[in-house]
């Protein structure tokens, strides 16, 4: 079984901490537009970090592929 790379864990802490910081900036924002655009980035970083942990087992192990 291959260890998980650092760039996985780069990418999956990147996106987390963008998400983090997306939701800052929502709380400061008085603009509703902007407040909409900051959580839905949010959401969907959030998205991409849990797709990016579900490619491992809790072991931290690469999972098969699937076809």
């Amino acid at each position: 079984m291959t260890a998980p790379s650092a760039n996985d864990d780069y990418t999956y802490r990147n996106q987390v901490n963008t998400a983090i910081d997306q939701l800052r900036l929502a709380l400061e924002t008085k603009d509703t537009g902007e407040r909409i655009r900051l959580l839905n980035g949010a959401l969907n970083n959030t998205g991409n970090a849990i797709g990016q942990l579900a490619l491992f087992e809790s072991n931290g192990s690469r999972r098969p592929e699937r076809r």
